[in-house]
């Protein structure tokens, strides 16, 4: 039987039948149930460090990579039940169709944002919160939600970088996050998160008692599922200065900061300068692609700015592109004169 429509979007909704059996979970993910069980005996172990970064805080940040098999799994687990989740539209983390501009446009013409950041947040998700998910808001029998956990948790924390994990971090606070969406809408607040990113804006001057109020509230919201806040990046920002939220400034439309923008440019010139000099090597011709990703990004805030850094690109890509095929026409020249055949190396290569 076919679940009802959900009447509040405020709440994440799983419109699927729950599953109550590992036969009906190995139907749904159509991987048989011996395999399935393998892979999570293993599961721990089955992830390699794909990369690691200090923060500015001295931290680390590491994620994850799936090997095949466990992979494989989370993939299907992914696609035909984590990606049916209907999401509120708060939710803007890693989501098809959110990013961090959607998050940012929910707080255009505010006269105050108060941003908090959640510490080492996938780490935290523990194992015993992820089932709790699995049986409270997809309604999955014990042994399901069990085995469904082993596939998607390492070390009793959610891996960063596994496929399913940003779907978990989004259903996180499954339980208490639509309450505190209503508390604030109520208000007149707005509120959205962006993974671990959580901001709270108002188009009115609030007192500081309103402010402490909401900073408790969602302090109170990460307690309940055992994380905690990175009181370091606790932010506030008010009209008459710059307003950001997820790194984009949104004080009368969304934007990106200057010094963003500065620092496009000048990788823009930086570029120029290099093939000036006579460099048209591979790591320039890399350096170009991570460049226009960068443009790309600026033209789609700044349109006007975006076309004038384009045009100079697409010469400089020209430039590169020529220097290359004179480069091949000297080495040919140079083969022909010695008499070395085009499939032979030269000397000089």
């Amino acid at each position: 039987m076919k679940k009802p429509p959900n009447s509040d979007k405020s709440v994440p909704y799983y419109p699927c039948e729950p599953i109550h059996s590992i036969a009906a979970l190995e139907m749904a993910l159509g991987i048989p149930e011996r395999w399935l069980r393998r892979i999570a005996s293993a599961a721990n172990q089955s992830y390699r460090l794909a990369a690691e970064e200090i923060k500015k805080d001295g931290s680390k940040r590491q994620t994850f990579d799936a090997y095949p098999r466990l992979k494989y799994a989370q993939r299907r687990i992914k696609d035909r039940i984590l990606s049916r989740v209907e999401y509120p539209d708060y939710l803007n983390g890693s989501l098809k169709g959110r990013s961090p501009r959607k998050n940012a446009e929910a707080h255009v013409g505010a006269k105050i944002t108060i941003g908090e950041d959640i510490a080492n947040f996938f780490p935290t998700i523990s194992s015993t919160l992820v089932k709790a998910m699995w049986r409270g808001l997809f309604g999955f029998s014990e042994e399901v939600a069990n085995l469904l956990t082993l596939l998607t948790v390492k070390d009793d924390g959610v891996p960063q970088g596994a496929v399913t994990s940003s779907y978990l971090a989004n259903l996180v606070f499954w339980a208490r996050e639509p309450q505190l969406y209503k508390q604030f809408r109520r208000r007149g607040y707005r509120y959205t998160r962006y993974v671990d990113d959580i901001s709270v804006s108002c188009k009115r001057r609030i007192t500081d008692s309103e402010k402490s109020e909401i900073i408790s509230s969602v302090y109170a919201m990460l307690r309940s599922a055992g994380v905690q806040p990175k009181r370091q990046k606790h932010e506030v920002h008010t009209a008459g200065t710059r307003i950001v939220t997820t790194k984009l400034v949104h004080n009368v439309r969304v934007s990106l900061p200057k010094e963003m923008r500065r620092g496009i440019r000048a990788s823009v010139f930086q570029l120029e300068a290099r093939a000036a000099f006579g460099e048209h090597d591979k790591a320039l011709h890399k350096e170009l692609l991570t460049v226009s990703s960068r443009v790309g990004l600026l033209n789609s805030f700044h349109p006007s700015e975006g076309a004038q850094l384009k045009v100079r690109l697409k010469r400089l890509r020209k430039m590169i592109e020529d220097a290359a095929q004179g480069l091949q026409r000297t080495q040919e020249v140079g083969r022909h004169a010695v008499g070395i055949s085009n499939s032979e190396p030269a000397p000089w290569d």
